[in-house]
């Protein structure tokens, strides 16, 4: 009997190990045949340069129309694929260069009840496309890393996260992390929904690790910089929104705080939007309308770290800005699941502390092309 279970047992390893080889297997056939697809264009790409000029950026601000059509154009000018899917389901999407205005007037709404200086407004020029994950980064993605990387999170090192009670007060939570995101409700969490609790730390070791998974392909995993965040973000408006000046009555384009929250938290006495999205917390990825670069959840869902630091906006226009003040945390975009309008447009900006993590903040994941023969260097 005893001989019998044993075999059964070893049986049961057999087929464990053969399902996890092949597993295994299959995703490396997938890194394999994505990384082809974008190591042929790159290598022409540092060969040559292209023979004609390149697409020119529509005159800011310009419709999501125009948004699109200039993107694919550019996309055909450099010879690069406009989307590329790596091996775990994250598609980066090409958003081509571009000058804009960076920042809001005084005049608009939500301006002056941020907390956070969104002023000047004043011109930025990005030289260099880049590509952007269209989504924010998964729990089933942070978990393919951590289990790849045996990572233990800043917030797990220090025993939890904040998060608001039921009484919407924001606090540490003992226990709380990236798998248990401590809401004041209910809430059943998926691989499909937004990792939070997680660190600026945290989200740099995960680019790194995507780094090494992709060998000599001339790209760089990295967030993207605050005034690349916000050129992806508007997609050429000029208004509050990406969707235009006016704020949300859908539920369609953004996961904010709104009728599902109140409904789960009766207590919650912050105010809320007027519609119902029917999420009350986190909603999956991918949930509301992508923008006129093909964005989904740019704004609202979570707030996203950016790579350079918060500081005072410029009086005069910048090219391929970096960090603001090197003495501040790292600027956060997008707003979130409680937030409203205010916190939720174009240029509403925050900052956090590198080793700081939240149930309303995560990350999304930029993928800069590296050693441009020809491309224009970065400015002030």
């Amino acid at each position: 009997m005893r001989m019998r279970i044993l075999l059964l047992l070893i049986a049961a390893l057999g087929l464990a190990l053969f399902t996890l080889q092949a597993t295994e297997s299959a995703q490396s056939q997938k890194l394999v045949a994505s990384l082809r697809e974008l190591q042929r264009p790159l290598d022409a790409l540092k060969e040559k340069k292209p023979a004609t000029p390149a697409p020119p950026a529509p005159k800011f601000p310009f419709s999501a129309e125009q948004a699109r059509t200039y993107q694919k154009a550019y996309a055909v000018w450099l010879g690069l694929p406009l989307e590329w899917t790596n091996e775990f389901g994250m598609t980066f999407v090409l958003v081509p260069p571009g000058t804009f205005l960076m920042g809001s007037p005084a005049a608009e709404p939500g301006h002056n009840l941020s907390g956070y200086d969104e002023s000047p407004r004043h011109q930025v020029t990005l030289t260099r496309p880049f590509y952007l994950c269209k989504h924010e980064t998964s729990v089933g993605q942070f978990r393919r890393f951590v289990e790849s990387a045996k990572y233990v999170t800043d917030i797990e090192k220090t025993g939890g996260g904040n998060a608001h009670d039921d009484k919407a007060v924001w606090k540490h939570r003992p226990g709380t992390n990236w798998l248990k995101p401590g809401f004041a409700a209910a809430f059943d969490l998926k691989d499909e929904h937004p990792v939070v609790h997680v660190s600026h730390t945290d989200s740099l070791a995960f680019c790194r690790w995507l780094q090494n998974r992709v060998g000599k392909l001339p790209v760089t995993f990295d967030l993207s910089t605050e005034a690349q965040w916000e050129w992806a973000c508007r997609a050429g408006s000029g208004d509050r929104f990406w969707w235009g000046p006016d704020e949300d009555k859908t539920g369609k384009v953004a996961n904010v705080g709104d009728k599902s929250l109140k409904r789960v938290q009766p207590a919650w006495p912050r105010t809320i939007m007027p519609m119902d999205d029917g999420h009350a917390f986190l909603a999956p990825v991918g949930s509301y309308r992508a923008n006129g670069f093909g964005m989904h959840d740019m704004l609202g869902n979570v707030w996203e770290f950016c790579s350079t630091r918060f500081g005072k906006y410029p009086q005069d226009p910048r090219t391929d800005p970096t960090d603001g003040d090197p003495n501040r945390g790292y600027a956060v975009r997008g707003g979130g699941w409680s937030n409203i309008a205010a916190d939720v447009r174009c240029a509403s900006r925050n900052a956090d502390p590198p080793h700081f993590g939240h149930s309303n903040l995560g990350f999304r994941v930029a993928m800069l092309i590296k050693d441009w023969p020809w491309a224009a260097q970065g400015g002030k």
